[in-house]
């Protein structure tokens, strides 16, 4: 009879914690679409439930669990030193000193570059951002959420310039176009 009691418990207690709203969501800000060989800095949006607090990157202390963003790059994607916010202070009840950390929403910064050979089309990088959330008085355990970020490799538009004859010179794939504007003569 204890084991059904025990058991009922269990599961009663695992279904109460599904049903919790999650305490961090994450979503990429604005379509991403950058030109081969040219950068662009995505926008990853973090939002902490209300109550809630995540450690500052980087965390105060040695021993707090900084927010990390982990992604991983493509073939021709390079991903550059990510841009974390500056935390906001707060302090724990009965601590000494002030802690970094974010509350609400806030954006991590993803700088992106495209290979100069990069072909057009859409990349999909993965990855997670790992976190502590904690309360006013305890911490969950770390955790974190998986992060999917989609990218448009657009194509680029030719460059043109016109010399002072009025011939105009396009390089596109790596070849020199001309065209001439203007009357010709044929003899």
């Amino acid at each position: 009879m204890n084991f059904s009691l025990l058991l009922a418990l269990l599961l009663l207690s695992t279904t109460d914690a599904r049903a919790r709203p999650p305490v961090v969501t994450v979503r990429v800000l604005e379509p991403v679409k950058l030109m081969a060989g040219a950068s662009v800095q995505a926008r990853v949006l973090v939002a902490v439930a209300e109550g809630y607090h995540l450690q500052a990157n980087p965390a105060s202390e040695a021993y707090l669990i900084a927010t990390r963003l982990e992604l991983k790059a493509a073939e021709d994607i390079s991903i550059g030193k990510l841009n974390y916010p500056k935390g906001k202070p707060y302090r724990l009840n009965g601590a000494d000193k002030e802690i970094q950390t974010y509350e609400g929403s806030f954006e991590i910064g993803v700088p992106l570059k495209a290979k100069e050979r990069a072909r057009p089309g859409e990349r999909i990088l993965q990855g997670r951002l790992h976190y502590q959330a904690c309360d006013s008085k305890t911490c969950l355990f770390p955790t974190s959420v998986p992060v999917t970020l989609t990218l448009q490799i657009v194509e680029a538009r030719p460059k043109s310039k016109v010399n002072h004859k009025g011939t105009k010179y396009t390089k596109q794939a790596g070849l020199e176009l001309c065209s001439i504007s203007g009357p010709t003569s044929a003899n």
